[in-house]
């Protein structure tokens, strides 16, 4: 009789644990369920367990499930008012015991965009602007062999050199046939017009590459998610031959978007638990050029009647979509700067056929 009672029991916790399994494969939709302190406890419990996450006392792990428990509450309300099933929704990720002012502070930062930048954009012009009419109604760079895995920028604030390796590993691979990964720590370290994991912002990193003449691999110039000291030895594996920004509308940017990846940056506020979707700003300022974040567009589409940008990040592929957001596009009328402030400053490497890198 004991072993049976024994043998129902695995049953249960294993069908228990299942069941708390099942979101963090399939999502927000079984969030709800977990409406009581014990069953939000068991939830904390299992996504300790996953996370790996480890509490130096009992007081510390008490004060990680309250905020636990309010992100929850949060996920749940927001998730409840979306009006579409295209429209963004939350969902419980690494950054579920962080507090929004904790994460805030430690990933997201006021981004100064360069005060020239306007009258950088009067003085020029890209030959190959004219070329855009007719565009496809979708393209994802990714698809086309020219854009690097997702990777996490952990508690540094390099999101602005991932965004910058990222354009230049993008039109690298369009220009020279070759996908290769580079070197964000080396912008962390060797920038100087850049604050290494204290932030930055893409102007001045791609000019580095420019002056520097080249960047180094990942392969030979790791990142290590800290700030370290410049190295002598690093190579220039990849070089680019200018930086420009894109001039005007929304309809400038996708034209570039067709060319290649661009670095933009956004207002990332209220995009902690972002578990997929179109993202319609909800969180940001119509009227406003706030940034947060350096990101990449890597490309553009189109769901249930929605336009939307494929936007890369930096906290990892266990956030977001794989890594990746969507955010509305086709939004002019109502945003001046795009959603969250995503046109208001994008901006490209240029790189010359006859400049191709030697491998």
């Amino acid at each position: 009789m004991m072993t049976k009672l024994f043998l129902l029991f695995l049953v249960l916790v294993s069908f228990t644990c299942l069941s708390f399994a099942e979101y963090f494969t399939y999502g927000h939709e079984q969030l709800d369920k977990f409406s009581s302190e014990e069953q939000v406890f068991q939830l904390f419990q299992v996504w300790q367990k996953e996370q790996g996450r480890e509490y130096g006392n009992p007081e510390e792990k008490a004060k990680r499930f309250k905020i636990f428990q309010r992100n929850l509450k949060y996920i749940n309300e927001m998730n409840a008012k979306r009006k579409s099933n295209t429209q963004h929704s939350l969902g419980l990720n690494k950054f579920a015991d962080i507090s929004p002012e904790e994460f805030a502070k430690t990933y997201l930062k006021q981004i100064e965009i360069p005060s020239n930048l306007d009258n950088i954009k009067k003085l020029q012009k890209d030959d190959d602007d004219d070329s855009c009419e007719n565009l496809p109604d979708s393209l994802d760079w990714r698809e086309k062999g020219a854009v690097t895995e997702v990777r996490d920028q952990g508690k540094c604030q390099s999101h602005w050199a991932f965004s910058v390796t990222g354009a230049i590993e993008g039109i690298n691979k369009i220009v020279t046939g070759n996908l290769v990964t580079l070197s964000v720590q080396e912008l962390v370290d060797c920038d100087p017009a850049s604050h290494g994991c204290a932030g930055g912002f893409y102007f001045n990193a791609f000019g580095w590459v420019i002056k520097n003449g080249g960047i180094d691999t990942e392969a030979h110039y790791p990142y290590i998610a800290q700030n370290g000291t410049c190295k002598t030895n690093a190579n220039k594996v990849v070089s680019i031959d200018n930086l420009l920004v894109v001039v005007g509308s929304e309809e400038d940017l996708l034209c570039r978007v067709s060319k290649q990846p661009v670095s933009v940056s956004i207002d990332a506020t209220g995009l902690q638990f972002y578990s997929g979707g179109v993202y319609g700003g909800e969180n940001c300022t119509k009227n406003s050029t706030k940034a947060t974040l350096v990101c990449l567009i890597v490309g553009y589409g189109s769901v249930g009647g929605e336009d939307y940008w494929i936007v890369k990040n930096s906290w990892g592929k266990d956030w977001g979509d794989k890594g990746y957001l969507l955010i509305k596009r086709n939004v002019s009328d109502e945003w001046p700067y795009g959603v969250c402030a995503i046109n208001a400053a994008p901006g490209y490497p240029v790189k010359e056929a006859s400049s191709s890198s030697a491998m």
